[in-house]
């Protein structure tokens, strides 16, 4: 369905715009970082196990802290908290480029998480505030294809400059693209928090959790997610191996990653024609297209038709970010919008943290395949968790005393992400 667009004036696309080209720069150096991570660490420990400590460490510690990091958003001016944050994670990744032990590693990697965490949610919850109603989707849009171009480059280069020049220039390289996020950040004048005025029920840490137990829609989508990350967090322990029993090594690694990264550049940017009438329908049509991809990774005899399959799911996964985004946005008014983000990135690394607490057992007992058998069948269970949204699609979004007058989701699942992304990636992350 064509998206009728209304004119939107320069000064709120440049804001957009200049966020967007800030995440495409600070994911591009913690894609690479994270590769460079995750390679050093089994390079020194041959160990899937490390693997999955190291990601464990790092998604948990964003996982609890999500939420608190969540309310600075709502508290304080989101753009002091993103610029904050950036800095404070430049300064932990420059440290690791001095880290040699696994255990030092891990140390830092923890505290990069703790200093990443108040971004994601302060800026997704800052976007209603950049753009005119009519413009969201073309502004989640526009910021998540930013993301995804980071997704894209970063594994691939992390992996060529780890073997080039090495972890630790890969880790200065991040903290200098770090800086630069905050300064492109610190470059937009527009408002990046609305009126709070008036919203004393929204009070609290637990604000956010409370607002989605009580929206049957967010609530739904709150609970598909977390059996999603649950059975798709291995999938980022496993990838590393599966490369490797292709024998293509640490560019293969990349590769991967890469390759999904270039299908959610086609999701993200599928996504700036989302609406409020056609946005859960693409949710549930993608949800299920992504479970036939990773699933089909697990039946692929070679590395190639491999490569295939994560194309297909990165774009259907990117046009799931877009779609979960923009309907988070639009049902929670500003006062409470960074907690209600904020609770949907914790349920989703948490639940990636609960998946790595086994995968590295499940991919050594039973190879790097079995974690995409799981993502698959996960998905599936998610995507029919979502199907009961659509008897409701239709729906008008909230007004604006219950929710934001009507506007980057998502940014990944993931990640995985976005994430992991932190922001969060989904695999491929």
């Amino acid at each position: 369905m064509a998206i009728t667009t209304t004119p939107v004036s320069k000064h709120s696309r440049s804001a957009a715009r200049r966020i967007a080209v800030a995440r495409l720069i600070s994911l591009t150096g913690s894609q690479a970082a994270m590769i460079a991570l995750l390679f050093e660490m089994y390079r020194r420990t041959h160990s899937s196990k490390w693997i999955a400590a190291t990601l464990l460490v790092s998604f948990a510690t964003l996982g609890i802290l999500t939420p608190l990091a969540g309310s600075l958003g709502d508290r304080f001016d989101r753009r002091r908290v993103m610029i904050a944050s950036e800095l404070l994670g430049a300064a932990c990744f420059a440290s690791l480029a001095f880290a040699r032990s696994p255990l030092a590693l891990i140390v830092l990697a923890f505290l990069a998480s703790v200093t990443e965490s108040p971004f994601f949610p302060a800026a997704s919850a800052a976007v209603p505030n950049l753009v005119p109603p009519e413009d969201l989707a073309w502004a989640n849009g526009t910021i998540s294809l930013g993301a995804n171009i980071g997704y894209l480059s970063g594994p691939a280069l992390g992996g060529l400059l780890v073997a080039a020049v090495g972890a630790p220039a890969v880790f200065g390289l991040n903290a200098a693209s770090f800086v630069l996020s905050a300064g492109l950040v610190a470059s937009v004048r527009s408002k990046f928090s609305g009126d709070r005025d008036g919203h004393d029920e929204h009070r609290g840490l637990r604000a956010g959790i409370v607002y989605i137990s009580r929206d049957p829609v967010l609530r739904t989508m709150m609970v598909a997610f977390a059996v999603f990350a649950i059975c798709v967090g291995s999938v980022l322990v496993a990838e590393l191996p599966l490369a490797e029993s292709f024998h293509v090594g640490s560019f293969g690694f990349g590769l991967l990653s890469t390759c999904f990264g270039i299908g959610a550049l086609g999701g993200s940017l599928a996504g700036r024609r989302l609406t409020p009438l056609n946005e859960r329908r693409w949710l549930v049509i993608a949800s299920f297209v992504t479970a036939f991809a990773f699933g089909g990774v697990s039946l692929m005899p070679a590395f190639a038709p491999v490569l295939a399959m994560m194309l297909l799911g990165g774009m259907s996964d990117g046009l799931v970010d877009v779609a979960v985004e923009l309907i988070f946005q639009r049902r929670s008014p500003d006062a409470v919008r960074s907690r209600v983000i904020g609770a949907l990135e914790a349920n989703f690394l948490l639940g990636l943290a609960v998946s790595f607490l086994f995968a590295g057992s499940l991919i050594d007992a039973f190879g790097p395949k079995a974690a995409y058998v799981l993502a698959g069948g996960g998905l599936f269970v998610t995507a029919l968790m979502l199907v009961p949204l659509l008897r409701s699609e239709a729906e008008k979004p909230p007004s604006k005393e219950s929710g934001p007058p009507s506007v980057s989701e998502g940014d990944a699942a993931h990640r995985m992400a976005e994430g992991p992304d932190a922001s969060v990636r989904l695999p491929g992350s």
